[in-house]
């Protein structure tokens, strides 16, 4: 490889003690042959594919829509930039087109990622706070979505556990504390700002255009950070597969 080339591991480290997304079972990694009676080690995972860095297919949220099979290459692996939003939110903060536009030019057709700086809490992480992790986090909402389909954006990816707010997902009726947490920060009813009208609608609206959503992005993300270059989400080949546990590289230079 040319000196000037260079990869970025942009995954999450999976393994046994890995959080699921907070309503989904714990995965379960065992061993069926170990090395002092096989002389070899083999593994089983029974896990679902939302844990981790993974991509959600249309399938997940669209009957119609790709399954992870299904995915074209040049979908999956294109240019595109990862844009540093860090210093502009916090706990439950709604993540607009207008960050995004005033760091940087976002093409048609690019991969977008977000950096929000929420990797620094997931589970491998030196301040790990799965709580903050899965029920705070900053995310897209309507206006987004609407915003990234106009600019038909082949995936869009964040370093959080899902690209809608957690208070638009089921988290909202298991943790209502978190929805006096939300009205007390913002200075408005979660209604106003995040109407049950408009529940998971991030997912739903991509899925309805085959965009795909790529969430638990971590690794290398901050040394890529405003750099355009190409990326690549690697999810199985896996037929009626709605999601998959994937691989995401950045590219420089190539």
């Amino acid at each position: 490889m040319s000196s000037s080339k260079k990869l970025f591991d942009l995954t999450q480290e999976w393994g046994a003690g890995i959080p699921p997304w907070p309503y989904f079972p714990d995965p379960v990694v065992s061993s069926f042959h170990r090395f002092p009676k096989d002389t070899l080690h083999s593994m089983r995972v029974d896990t679902a594919m939302h844990v981790g860095t993974h991509v959600d297919a249309p399938l997940h949220f669209n009957p119609e829509g790709w399954d992870s099979s299904e995915i074209p290459l040049d979908v999956l692996f294109h240019e595109g930039i990862v844009v540093d939003i860090e210093d502009e939110v916090d706990d439950f903060d709604i993540i607009t087109p207008k960050m995004v536009e005033d760091r940087t030019n976002v093409k048609q057709g690019d991969i977008l990622i977000l950096h929000t700086g929420w990797h620094k809490f997931h589970w491998m992480a030196k301040r790990k706070n799965e709580d903050k992790y899965f029920t705070r986090h900053p995310a897209p909402h309507v206006e987004f979505a609407k915003w990234a389909i106009k600019k038909k954006l082949r995936w869009l990816g964040a370093d959080t556990p899902a690209l809608d707010h957690p208070l638009n997902t089921a988290i909202r009726k298991m943790r209502p504390d978190l929805t006096v947490a939300f009205e007390e920060r913002m200075g408005k009813s979660i209604e106003s700002l995040l109407p049950m009208s408009q529940f998971l609608q991030v997912h739903i609206m991509t899925a309805k255009e085959n965009m795909l959503l790529v969430e638990n992005i971590a690794g290398d993300i901050d040394k890529v950070l405003g750099r355009r270059m190409k990326f690549g989400a690697f999810p199985w080949r896996f037929i009626r597969g709605e999601a998959s546990i994937c691989r995401v590289i950045a590219f420089d230079g190539f």
